[in-house]
C-alpha cells in the first residue's frame, strides 16, 4: 500500500507546519515518513493515514523533527560539497591544465610589462573588474530565484560572493601601479588573477549549472508538492 499524490502533499504541509523551512529538507524528510508509515501498514493495513502519520512523528521525541533535520541540512550540505568538489576535480583535465598555464603566461606578461596606460588607470581597471562582478553576482541571484526556499541556495549564495571576496582580499593583485614592478608583485597579480579567472569558469560554466540540476532532479521526486 502507498501513499497517494495528495496524503504526500499533507506530509510537505506537515513538514512546514513543524518549522522545516528548506524544500530540500522537507523533501528528504516526506521521503523518510512516507516510508515509516508504508512500513506501518505492511503490518497493520487499517491504521489510518493520519494516526499512522502521529506514531511516526512521537518517535521524534519532545523537540520534534529538529535532530532529523540538522541530520539531513549537514547530510545535504555534505552532498552538495562533493559535488562540487569532484567538479573542481574534474576541470582539472591535461587540456584545462595546458590551459591555465597559457593564461598564467599570458597574464605573466602582460603584468611584468605594464604599459603606461595601464599603470594610469589601475583603478579604473580595478572597479571595472569590480562592476562586472557585482553584476554577474546580481543576474545570477535574479535568474536562481524559485518559489520554494532550498537549502542548495546557502551554498549557492556563499560561492556567488566569493568572486566578490577574492576582489577584496586580492585587491592590489589585479593592476600595476608603476612600470617597474618587483618580481613579487608580477607573480602576486599573476596567481591572483589566473585563480580569479579559473574560479570563475568553473563556477559559471559547472558549479552553477550543476547546483541549478540538483534543484529540478530533486522536485522531479515530488513534482505535485
Amino acid at each position: 500500500m502507498e501513499l497517494s499524490a495528495e496524503q504526500i502533499e499533507q506530509l510537505f504541509d506537515f513538514t512546514k507546519k513543524h518549522f522545516v523551512e528548506y524544500y530540500d529538507v522537507q523533501v528528504e524528510l516526506v521521503d523518510h515518513l512516507a516510508n515509516a508509515i508504508e512500513d506501518q501498514w505492511k503490518e497493520n493495513p487499517n491504521i489510518l493515514f493520519e494516526d499512522a502519520l502521529q506514531t511516526e512523528f512521537k518517535k521524534f521525541g519532545i523537540f520534534g523533527f529538529t535532530g532529523l533535520v540538522e541530520q539531513k541540512q549537514v547530510a545535504l550540505q555534505n552532498h552538495y560539497w562533493r559535488l562540487i568538489k569532484k567538479e573542481l576535480i574534474d576541470f582539472f583535465s591535461i587540456p584545462k591544465i595546458i590551459f591555465s598555464a597559457a593564461l598564467f603566461y599570458i597574464l605573466f606578461q602582460i603584468f611584468a610589462n605594464p604599459n603606461e596606460w595601464m599603470v594610469a588607470n589601475d583603478y579604473v581597471i580595478l572597479i571595472s573588474i569590480v562592476a562586472i562582478t557585482v553584476a554577474v553576482f546580481v543576474y545570477q541571484k535574479i535568474s536562481f530565484k524559485t518559489p520554494k526556499k532550498w537549502l542548495i541556495q546557502n551554498t549557492a549564495n556563499y560561492l556567488y560572493t566569493l568572486p566578490i571576496s577574492l576582489l577584496i582580499y586580492f585587491r592590489f593583485g589585479f593592476t600595476t601601479s608603476t612600470l617597474n614592478p618587483s618580481l613579487f608583485k608580477v607573480l602576486f597579480s599573476t596567481t591572483s588573477s589566473t585563480l580569479y579567472i579559473l574560479f570563475l569558469i568553473v563556477l559559471y560554466s559547472k558549479i552553477i549549472p550543476l547546483l541549478k540540476n540538483e534543484i529540478i532532479q530533486t522536485e522531479k521526486r515530488f513534482q505535485f508538492a
